[in-house]
């Protein structure tokens, strides 16, 4: 049974967040893969496996879940760097071929030196609202522990995540007072504030840009 709900994750880290939000759905089904040991979502599409199905109601079209984009308060953002560096020793043992040097500037062996931004959260904590169902929501997020990106280099941890039945209002959960919690088709009904709009796709995956429409974005 789809109950309204509110999702919150306080981080243990900064955040590097992508500048289109993180979509509640899109962990979720990124949980479902792990947890059924799927292939990326990028193999599944090329493979024609059907879409995941995750335990929030879609729309009467069922084109999209009811579920926001986290609509995150930051107090700082502090400019930081990832680097990549060729691994030297590593190709020296493990070559059999004798070379005077290794170009490290330049080419297939160049070292990177790339900027990020890592973001602090008001309170620490992203949260988000839809019509789900808790108890297969606390399961499959129990399985998430990063989010973000820049994941793999620490950012992102969740520290925890709370889910809890909440009081729905007016075009809950993907609008209020008329403006949209996530990304909605222009007509979508009891829309007021259309006045910023985005080429995205309706549901996740949300990188893939072949399926943008005109959305109406908060």
């Amino acid at each position: 049974m789809f109950t309204p709900l509110h999702i919150t994750a306080t981080l243990a880290t900064t955040i590097t967040h992508p500048s289109s939000g993180i979509a509640i759905d899109a962990v979720l089904a990124a949980a479902v893969a792990l947890r059924d040991q799927l292939p990326p979502i990028s193999e599944q599409l090329l493979a024609g496996l059907p879409t995941l199905e995750i335990p929030i109601e879609r729309e009467p079209r069922g084109r999209f879940h009811l579920a926001t984009f986290a609509r995150p308060s930051f107090t700082q953002h502090e400019r930081r760097y990832i680097h990549r560096r060729f691994p030297l020793a590593e190709a020296l043992a493990l070559t059999k071929v004798k070379f005077d040097s290794i170009n490290v500037t330049a080419g297939p062996n160049k070292s990177f030196r790339d900027p990020i931004i890592a973001s602090f959260l008001a309170d620490n904590t992203l949260e988000w609202w839809c019509l789900g169902d808790q108890r297969e929501i606390e399961k499959l997020l129990s399985l998430v522990h990063y989010l973000g990106a820049m994941r793999k280099f620490g950012h992102g941890r969740v520290a925890r995540w709370h889910v809890e039945a909440c009081e729905p209002w007016d075009g809950f959960p993907v609008l209020r007072d008329g403006k949209p919690l996530r990304p909605l088709p222009l007509d979508w009904p009891g829309l007021v504030d259309a006045s910023a709009s985005a080429w995205m796709p309706l549901t996740f995956p949300y990188w893939r840009r072949s399926e943008s429409v005109v959305c109406a974005v908060g």
